[in-house]
């Protein structure tokens, strides 16, 4: 998770084009979803940081082969003639009515500066939630099976025999939310429902991309929120798995299509809690969407009162 805890807390967070940055090193939990990708307190840092983290990486094989270009060089470029998309589908119900008129205040701004705002359809973003999940936790099943604590992670100190510590050092290792993904995971895999959940699942994941792909060919980005509400307590949502999912409606389209997405800061609840604006662009678009998020920052000021 880069961009939802960059919104809860008032910071930048990028998540980059899927395999722009190496996975070397990172604990595997959805192999065809995870990326990393930098939090900063600016745009300005994001951008720093990610050229130097971005580039192809032998030791990883999903690391894309393609040269990375200095994005803190294009982020002073003018918004003018910027065609910025709103997919209706994202200001539906469920969104809170603080986040909506902070996230079309931001409009405004950027239509003061030159943009200009236009509808798109991303019908299929309706079940981007249900379809994420399914992948993610069958991938999650499959990767985190080899943290048996004899091969690699957490090993129990007290078992009967080898299936005992197996269970002993997977129990004990893991935690609740992360046994539950598996459990999801191995059941979307099992023989009888493989059809019906995961593969199901892959062809909605190709709808969303394919979405995509056609709202870019008539805007440059595209904008929303990054979250339904504002941060909520420390542990509120744990014993409602659903609704913390939900959290993520706005978010992990992006991730099933493998575009880079960005979090800024937009401004503040009636509670003083941060809300993020959530900037899309397409594939291997890091430095447009850098520059528009750094042009929006040089427009408004909440990035230096929640540094």
């Amino acid at each position: 998770s880069i961009r939802q805890p960059a919104s809860f807390c008032g910071v930048v967070g990028m998540k980059p084009t899927y395999g722009r940055v190496s996975r070397y090193g990172l604990i595997a939990f959805a192999s065809s979803l995870d990326q990393i990708g930098p939090l900063a307190n600016d745009v300005y840092g994001a951008a720093l940081l990610l050229d130097c983290i971005a580039g192809h990486d032998p030791r990883d094989s999903t690391s894309l082969d393609r040269v990375h270009a200095a994005t803190t060089e294009v982020l002073d470029q003018p918004l003018s003639g910027l065609r910025i998309g709103i997919a209706e589908e994202y200001f539906a119900a469920g969104l809170d009515t603080e986040v909506e008129h902070r996230i079309r205040e931001a409009l405004r701004v950027f239509e003061s500066a030159g943009a200009s705002v236009h509808s798109v359809s991303l019908p299929h973003s309706r079940y981007a939630v249900a379809t994420y999940y399914v992948i993610a936790c069958s991938e999650a099943s499959s990767n985190l099976a080899r943290f048996d604590g004899i091969h690699y992670g957490h090993r129990a100190e007290k078992f009967d025999d080898l299936v005992d510590l197996y269970c002993q050092s997977r129990g004990e290792g893991f935690g609740a939310e992360v046994k539950r993904r598996i459990m999801l995971g191995t059941y979307a895999l099992s023989a009888g429902y493989y059809d019906a959940y995961y593969l199901k699942a892959l062809k909605v994941r190709r709808l969303i991309a394919d979405e995509f792909s056609a709202a870019f060919r008539t805007v440059d980005v595209i904008a929303g929120p990054v979250a339904p509400t504002p941060a909520f307590s420390l542990g509120e949502k744990l014993d409602a798995p659903m609704a913390m999912y939900l959290s993520d409606i706005y978010t992990i389209s992006t991730n099933l299509a493998g575009l880079p997405g960005i979090s800024v800061p937009c401004g503040l609840s009636s509670a003083k809690l941060p809300i993020g604006l959530h900037l899309q662009a397409p594939v291997l678009n890091e430095a447009r969407l850098l520059q528009v998020a750094h042009q929006f920052q040089q427009l408004t000021a909440w990035h230096l009162e929640m540094a």
